[in-house]
Order: C-alpha cells, then sequence, then structure tokens
C-alpha cells in the first residue's frame, strides 16, 4: 500500500495519504504526522522506521511541507508507514474543525448514562466513552 517513491523535488517529506471506504480524504506531502494509535501516539517524519499500527480514536496532526497544520478526527483503522510515505486507512475520519464540541459533550455523558452488562458489553462501552473524549479533545484543540 504505501508507495516508497519520494515526492517530487521534496527533499525530506513524507506522501501522506488519509481514506475512508467513502473516498480520500487527505493526499499530499507533509514534513511530520502524529498518529493516534489504540496504544498511544506515534510522531512520524521522513525516513522513519516502517510500521503497520491499528488506530485508536483521536486526532491525526499533519504538519504541511508549508508548516500548515492540518488536522482530522479518525477513529479505528490502520496505518502503513514506510520511509518516504505513510497511509491511513481509517473507518471514519473527519476535519477537527467540523467538529462540534457540544454535541461530543453530550454523546460522552449519554454513553455514561448507558448501564453495561458483560465483559464485552462493558469494553465497547468503554471504547466509545474514550472516542467521545478524544472526539471532544479534537474539537477544542485541547492536546494537553
Amino acid at each position: 500500500m504505501v508507495d516508497s517513491t519520494p515526492v517530487e523535488n521534496s527533499a525530506h517529506t513524507l506522501r501522506l495519504v488519509i481514506v475512508t471506504p467513502e473516498l480520500t480524504i487527505f493526499d499530499e506531502p507533509s514534513r511530520f504526522v502524529t498518529l493516534p494509535l489504540f496504544d498511544g501516539q506515534r510522531g512520524v517524519a521522513y525516513g522513519h522506521a516502517p510500521f503497520i499500527g491499528r488506530l485508536g480514536a483521536g486526532e491525526v496532526r499533519i504538519i504541511g511541507v508549508d508548516k500548515t497544520i492540518h488536522r482530522y478526527f479518525v477513529e479505528g483503522g490502520f496505518v502503513e508507514v514506510g520511509p518516504s510515505a505513510v497511509s491511513i486507512v481509517a473507518h471514519r475520519a473527519i476535519r477537527s474543525q467540523n467538529l462540534n464540541a457540544v454535541v461530543a459533550r453530550e454523546q460522552k455523558e449519554a454513553l455514561l448514562k448507558v448501564s453495561a452488562h458483560g465483559d464485552e458489553a462493558i469494553d465497547a462501552r468503554q471504547r466509545a466513552v474514550d472516542a467521545a473524549r478524544a472526539k471532544i479533545r479534537a474539537a477544542t484543540n485541547d492536546h494537553a
């Protein structure tokens, strides 16, 4: 999936692609990307060691070649990293600026009121609450 061919005229940039089952969300050369893996954040720049990882819910932060910052909220999926390319295949991806923090907070509060019984239901509820919290952080641009 990762095309390790460097982007033309781009010393030390990554080709970064974000796709969902419906469409390509982002496809541009970039300097750096922060990924929300299921077990924590990971930063990737040109020359990074290759890996494949599972995405969690959180914000992908991209520094473009012109130092513009792009932010996308993703929920689940996979990432493939090569030395000069990153491919993100997400179940869902939304520009962070299009998220509504009030709605995300309401969703989180509604989830916290739901009673879950059994290990699978409790795990699913906790993942949904964690995703709602990540969405709130992305919507409010809170990276603390």
